[in-house]
């Protein structure tokens, strides 16, 4: 039967504002030798699937470091220390777009990468949507705003126009939402 490592020992590599490298010693329940790992150790994170009452979703297009690309999403990111994973959904959501909803559910919650990571993505749908403020970008943003109609969603996915894994499990759970 398979059990759990235990940790001998934990030491932190890098900390920064996003996330801190963690090297933990473990010891293998199976063979009882002792191993490094590492961890990621980073804020949990949100997505939300802004809907309007004409059934668009407001997608976002914005530059992403790692495939050093454009990449097609709904709005999202992390949860502040101290802030529930809704409310960051929400502030994340008028911050991206200016769009505000009365309507916000939880459909779903994920590990990103258990493997190495120790946190959590929450997935929120927001519906009725509308555009009530302006953007509020930080330094680090530069979103384009698309809307397209929900159904084009599958599509999109199929022809690797939204490619984010995070953002195909949103849409995951908002067919599992949708199904009950």
């Amino acid at each position: 039967m398979v059990k759990n490592w235990d940790k001998v020992s934990s030491k932190f590599l890098i900390e920064n504002k996003i996330f801190k490298l963690r090297e933990d010693r473990v010891i293998s329940p199976k063979k009882e030798s002792e191993h490094p790992v590492w961890v990621i150790d980073t804020p949990d994170w949100v997505n939300i699937i802004p809907i309007t009452k004409n059934n668009e979703v407001i997608l976002i297009n914005q530059h992403r470091f790692g495939t050093e690309k454009l990449c097609l999403e709904v709005p999202g990111g992390m949860v502040d220390e101290g802030e529930e994973p809704m409310d960051a959904a929400i502030r994340e959501l008028s911050e991206e777009t200016g769009y505000t909803s009365s309507e916000v559910i939880e459909i779903g919650r994920v590990e990103p990468n258990p493997a190495l990571m120790s946190n959590h993505t929450y997935s929120y749908l927001a519906l009725g949507v509308c555009q009530t403020e302006e953007k509020k970008l930080d330094g680090m943003e530069d979103i384009e705003i698309l809307k397209r109609p929900i159904d084009e969603i599958p599509s999109l996915i199929e022809k690797g126009e939204i490619e984010h894994a995070l953002v195909i499990c949103a849409f995951y759970f908002y067919n599992q939402y949708l199904s009950k």
